[in-house]
C-alpha cells in the first residue's frame, strides 16, 4: 500500500491499485471537508471512486439493492429521494442534541440505509463517520476506526442488516461505540 501511495511501480489488479490511490486522495482532503455539506460529500465520492464507476461524484440515478449471493439484504429508497434524504440527514445531525458519538453512529447507519451512490457507499459511510468524529475531536482523525470496522466486518454487516430488519439502529450504534472504544484503547 505504501508503495502505491509513493508512486512506485506495483504489480497487481489495476482497480485495486486505483482504489488505494483514490482512498488516499480522498482522505488527504479530510481536514478541508465539511461533513454536513452535500457538495463536499459528492466531491469526496468523486475522488474515492474516480475511474472506478461512471457516476463518481454523483448521487445514484437508479434503484439499488444490497445482495448476499442471490438474496436481497437491503433495498435502498428510490434514487429520486436521495438528495432530499441526504440533506434531511445532515439537517438532523446539525440540530440533534444527542452526543456526537451517538449521532455520528446514527448518521452512519442512515447513510448506509439511503445508499446514496451506485457504488462506494460503505467506504464513504465509514469515511464520513470518521470525518464527523474528527471535526468534533481532532483525535479521531488519527484513530484506526476504519481498520477496526474491517476487523469486525461480519458483525458490522450483521448489525446493519438487523437494524434494517427491526427498523431500529440501536444495535448498530452499540457496535460502533464498541469499535470506537476499541480504537481509543488501541491508541
Amino acid at each position: 500500500m505504501t508503495a502505491i501511495i509513493a508512486g512506485k511501480r506495483v504489480l497487481g489488479n489495476p482497480n485495486e491499485i486505483r482504489e488505494i490511490r483514490n482512498a488516499y486522495d480522498a482522505y488527504e482532503l479530510m481536514l478541508e471537508l465539511d461533513p454536513l455539506s452535500t457538495d463536499d460529500l459528492l466531491k469526496a465520492h468523486g475522488l474515492m471512486m474516480a475511474g472506478l464507476v461512471p457516476e463518481n461524484g454523483k448521487f445514484r440515478s437508479s434503484g439499488v439493492g444490497v445482495f448476499n449471493g442471490e438474496g436481497l439484504i437491503h433495498m435502498a429508497p428510490p434514487a429520486e429521494f436521495v438528495p432530499i434524504q441526504i440533506n434531511d440527514l445532515f439537517s438532523w445531525y446539525r440540530e440533534s442534541r444527542l452526543h456526537p458519538l451517538i449521532k455520528s453512529s446514527v448518521l452512519h447507519y442512515e447513510f448506509e440505509f439511503i445508499h446514496p451512490f451506485a457504488d462506494g457507499n460503505g467506504r464513504m459511510g465509514r469515511m464520513w463517520h470518521t470525518l464527523l468524529l474528527g471535526k468534533w475531536k481532532e483525535l479521531f482523525f488519527w484513530l484506526p476506526v476504519e481498520e477496526l470496522i474491517q476487523s469486525r466486518q461480519k458483525e458490522y454487516y450483521e448489525a446493519l442488516g438487523e437494524a434494517d430488519r427491526i427498523a431500529d439502529s440501536a444495535g448498530f450504534v452499540e457496535l460502533m461505540l464498541e469499535i470506537i472504544r476499541g480504537s481509543l484503547k488501541e491508541l
